[in-house]
Formats: structure tokens, C-alpha cells, sequence
């Protein structure tokens, strides 16, 4: 395991339920971000609203979150995977 790694799971085992509920829906979309390539805004928060039942607003929280850890990027309304966040490769 690397030294990353190591810290992102010390950081997990601190966060309440909540919290990791949302981190691994947070990684469980970036994933499918990942194998799409690239996506409308619209359509991926359509479609994260219809299999997930996640609001507009918090899909829009969950892209800023990705754009500040610089995973993704939008281009033209557009979200590109660039990369998954350290701990998690």
C-alpha cells in the first residue's frame, strides 16, 4: 500500500456514515466517468438523477468537488475525465 493510499484510509475511518456514503458514491461515479470518456453536463446529470436518484444540485457540488481536485474538466458543457484522485489509482 502506498504512503497515499495509507492516508486516504486513515482519512476514511474518520469520516461518519454519512460521509463515506458519499465518498463512495462520489468514487463509484467518477469511475463511470472514466469509462464514458466524455459526457454533456445535462446527460450526466440526467443520468445520475435517473440510476441514482441524485439531485441536480448535489451532481453539480459532486462536478465542482472533481474540478478543484482537478480530475475532470469541462470544455464546451462537456465533463472529460483526466484523472482519479490520489489514494484511489
Amino acid at each position: 500500500m502506498s504512503q497515499a493510499e495509507a492516508k486516504v484510509r486513515t482519512i476514511y475511518l474518520h469520516l461518519d456514515r454519512f460521509q463515506q456514503m458519499k465518498q463512495e458514491r462520489m468514487r463509484c461515479l467518477l469511475e463511470e466517468l472514466e469509462q464514458i470518456g466524455t459526457i454533456g453536463i445535462k446527460d450526466f446529470l440526467s443520468h445520475i438523477a435517473v440510476h441514482y436518484g441524485i439531485r441536480r444540485s448535489t451532481g453539480l457540488e459532486y462536478i465542482q468537488d472533481w474540478l478543484d481536485a482537478r480530475c475532470i474538466a469541462i470544455e464546451r458543457s462537456k465533463i472529460k475525465f483526466l484523472k482519479k484522485p490520489e489514494g484511489l489509482e
